[in-house]
């Protein structure tokens, strides 16, 4: 078994044990930023069998997905969208033409073959917010190497491959209007993005990107199985960021290792392993009736830091 496969199993176990910490004592304090101009988008997961996972996640934990057919460079995509606007994005690789390095999205494509020959798991973290170029206005200074493309996903701010914040990028998106496509609710009730694991190389640099867009420092929080994260707050939700070099994580590997769903007052509390997608996590959250909580928590309690 090598460094990663022992890191994410030890995070895995700290994490349920976290959880079932969680629901013992009741919901953990909030960290948001209700000012910040980010907000959670989407989060893309590398999976070897897109079809058993989605009829996984459909058939045993009542989630809605749709599909779509395999772009130019082979990579397919089931979606799960929530009405917030946020979603999940399931991607493989399917048999498809190889165009050569050269072609529109093919380091991407080959990002996921790379993470998906090495089980698979949360790729991504997509943040919305200001258009790119505002991001590169806002943060420039900070990261010059952030970057502003084009292409088929549309206008995007990334990190080249190889960068710290690499597993970081962020679209454009008006968060007033995210739920304007109101998709179908999910059998099982998930209706947002509430928080996110990511584990980066440099921790202090991601929670310094994310304060210049207003976010919220909240400070070290603390896991029962010495799973030790910063909890970030951003509009709607919460980025807790794990330093990777504590776990032994290979930089190459899939960064993000646990997510918090938000559901509605009707729904079961569930937690959900991905053994063929990395080992991600992921916690379904009941959450009380009417209109989403201003201040979602995620799945760990933040100390308080004043």
């Amino acid at each position: 078994m090598n460094h990663r496969s022992i890191s994410i199993a030890t995070v895995i176990c700290a994490l349920l044990g976290t959880a079932s910490t969680a629901l013992a004592q009741g919901a953990p304090g909030a960290c948001v930023a209700p000012g910040s101009s980010l907000r959670l988008d989407h989060l893309p997961i590398a999976v070897g069998d897109l079809e058993a996972l989605s009829q996984r996640l459909t058939d045993e934990f009542g989630f809605r997905i749709g599909s779509s057919e395999p772009d130019e460079n082979g990579l397919a995509t089931a979606s799960i969208p929530f009405g917030d606007g946020t979603r999940l994005e399931l991607r493989t690789m399917q048999s498809g033409p190889d165009p050569g390095p050269d072609a529109p999205g093919f380091l991407e494509a080959q990002r996921y073959a790379d993470l998906i020959a090495d089980g698979g798991g949360g790729a991504y973290l997509a943040f919305s917010g200001p258009a790119p170029a505002g991001v590169l206005e806002i943060a420039g200074e900070l990261e010059p190497e952030l970057a502003a493309i084009s292409g088929g996903a549309g206008s995007r701010g990334t990190f080249p491959r190889g960068h710290p914040l690499h597993p970081v990028f962020f679209v454009t998106s008006d968060p007033e209007s995210a739920t304007s496509a109101d998709p179908a609710p999910h059998p099982n009730g998930a209706r947002g993005l509430e928080a996110v694991w990511v584990m980066v190389e440099d921790p202090e640099r991601l929670t310094r990107f994310l304060l210049a867009f207003g976010a919220r420092d909240c400070g070290p929080s603390r896991h029962p199985e010495h799973l030790h994260g910063r909890a970030v707050g951003i509009r709607g939700g919460t980025v807790y960021v794990v330093d990777a070099r504590l776990w032994m994580a290979d930089p190459e590997s899939a960064p993000v290792v646990s997510l918090t769903v938000r559901g509605g007052p009707e729904s079961v509390s569930d937690n959900i392993v991905l053994g063929n997608a990395g080992g991600l996590w992921i916690e379904l959250r009941p959450s009380d009736a009417g209109s989403d909580p201003p201040n979602p928590a995620g799945p760990a309690d933040p100390e308080e830091n004043g």
